[in-house]
């Protein structure tokens, strides 16, 4: 299968499919990831995101379907194509008594342009251990020198794969801050993460995968205004009596309720909080034991895949 490049694409998956052995990890996906854009790849545990990738990052073949990045196929235009991305991957093949001034040097050399590399480790907070081992670095240094190398060859395509992972969260903002201007010099940014918020604050577009496939995608506020859900409510089952799941379910309001051992959680429109409160009262619970929030990307993600929550990998 082929497709042509489109100047406005960055990315162009059409029908990708990739098995291992018994295990389809990745199933007719097909997506766009618009040049200069914030691109934001979000699933749980074995949903495909990992497999996704490599593909597009040249370091898988696929079993069918077509790849196009920068307007190259990642493997039959291997050698133009690697000049064209950045690539920050969870383990990087560093040898552990390379000084990080010594790798950075070596990865900036192997592009044929190069951001600064004074700018690189002030931005991404290098400079206090330019001189260390990468060996005898903490796991949030190794991250940061990872990502460095990946934005060293000032690509047009990045490739982050949950890069603030063990960051605190001053490191986590600093990040994102870079990664903004580097977005508004024309970078396009692919990236995963496990942090909804920062899928919503920071990403123009976010995927949603399950089980190899597309669940959902487009841009997190209209997400979750397609979503028909306007807030959540949380209700403690031992202050709610005899009302329960199946009460609240019937509520014309409501658009999915689970339990747990301990509360209920009602999703709803924006008649959901004034609803629920009115049953309470009309059955003698207190509306004083209602919590609720606004609906966010969080509760898009539950209702998609279930309780598992936006944890682990794939």
């Amino acid at each position: 299968m082929s497709r042509e490049p489109s100047d406005t694409l960055a990315v162009q998956v059409t029908s990708l499919r990739k098995v291992y052995g018994d295990v389809v990890a990745v199933d007719d996906l097909s997506f766009e990831v618009e040049r200069g854009s914030i691109f934001c790849i979000i699933g749980p545990n074995g949903a495909g995101k990992t497999t996704t990738i490599e593909c597009l990052e040249g370091l898988r073949q696929a079993d069918s379907g077509a790849v196009l990045v920068a307007g190259l196929d990642p493997i039959a235009d291997h050698a133009k194509f690697v000049h064209k991305i950045g690539v920050q991957l969870q383990e990087i093949g560093i040898p552990p008594r390379m000084k990080v001034r010594e790798a950075l040097h070596l990865f900036a050399a192997l592009y044929r342009t190069s951001l600064p590399l004074s700018e690189l480790s002030a931005e991404l907070e290098l400079d206090g251990f330019l001189s260390k081992r990468y060996g005898s670095l903490s796991g949030g240094q190794k991250r940061r020198v990872n990502i460095a190398l990946a934005l060293v060859g000032d690509p047009e395509i990045v490739f982050l794969d949950e890069p603030t992972t063990g960051l605190d969260p001053e490191s986590r903002f600093q990040f994102w801050e870079y990664i903004r201007r580097q977005n508004a010099r024309g970078m396009t940014i692919v990236v995963t993460t496990h942090y909804l918020e920062e899928a919503r604050e920071y990403c123009d577009t976010v995927l949603l995968m399950n089980e190899g496939r597309v669940v959902t995608t487009g841009p997190p506020e209209r997400l979750i205004a397609e979503s028909g859900l306007a807030a959540r409510v949380v209700l403690p089952r031992a202050a709610l009596g005899t009302v329960g799941e199946d009460d609240l379910a019937a509520l014309p309001s409501v658009v999915h309720v689970r339990g747990t051992e301990t509360s209920i959680y009602v999703y709803g429109d924006g008649n959901v909080v004034g609803e629920v409160s009115d049953f309470l009262s009309e059955r003698g619970a207190s509306p004083g034991v209602l919590e609720a929030r606004p609906a966010s990307l969080d509760d898009i993600y539950f209702l998609a895949v279930g309780p598992e929550g936006p944890e682990g990998g794939g």
